[in-house]
């Protein structure tokens, strides 16, 4: 079994959804530390002018997990989000195939940062036609950190593959991995080109972004951007 960890982002680019379409199972690390100015809490919309952010705003000590952030419970941010949303993509193909349900999400009244992402997120892997199970770490009780972290939770689950992103060639201790009889598998991958409003292309830009241009597509797009090296 092919497993992916990842932390509960708001509204990753393609490549992370590549990795759940392509793994077995979906971690969603929600007990590691938030890191702030990352994308746990932003990520990027496609505008005239090029690209901006929308940012939840967050309340946090540092050291908490990403489990224990609190977001601004107000629709000051959130109207702020679904304006930028409407000024660039209401006239996107698929557009009104969508807001109904981003403005439900957005309606509700999440407390914490990762339950918000991760209704966000269950919602887009529906939409993506990716039907995976997906388990939280803060249900495993994972005691190690770093990459004997990872390790601990590819046996708890009882993986024999773990997917790691191109990052990981880094810092991961793969012979944690070798020693446990885990293949490591190493995504790379190639950023697709699609149907943008405008006359440069952006890469890594939000996932709703390819929702709202190529709808029913989008999973096609996104695999063809697939390259997983060992």
């Amino acid at each position: 079994m092919k497993i992916t960890i990842h932390q509960p982002n708001f509204l990753p680019y393609l490549g992370f959804f590549d990795k759940c379409d392509y793994a077995d199972l979906i971690v969603l690390y929600d007990s590691t530390q938030f890191k702030k100015n990352d994308f746990q809490n932003r990520n990027k919309l496609k505008t005239k002018e090029g690209w901006t952010w929308i940012t939840i705003p967050v309340s946090y000590n540092f050291g908490d997990k990403i489990s224990e952030v609190k977001i601004a419970n107000n629709f000051e941010w959130k109207r702020r989000h679904l304006d930028i949303i409407k000024e660039n993509y209401s006239k996107s193909k698929y557009y009104l195939d969508y807001i109904g349900e981003i403005e439900k999400i957005y309606s509700g009244g999440y407390e914490n940062l990762s339950e918000f992402n991760i209704v966000f997120l269950k919602f887009l892997l529906d939409k993506l036609g990716i039907k995976k199970k997906i388990i939280l770490t803060s249900e495993l009780d994972i005691k190690k950190k770093s990459s004997e972290a990872l390790l601990e939770i590819s046996l708890k689950l009882n993986a024999n593959t773990y997917i790691s992103g191109i990052d990981g060639k880094n810092y991961l201790n793969r012979d944690l991995f070798n020693r446990a009889k885990i293949d490591v598998e190493f995504q790379e991958y190639k950023h697709p080109e699609y149907t943008q409003f405008g006359t440069n292309f952006e890469p890594f830009m939000s996932i709703l972004d390819l929702l709202f241009n190529e709808g029913p597509n989008s999973l096609n797009i996104i695999k063809s951007g697939r390259y997983y090296t060992k």
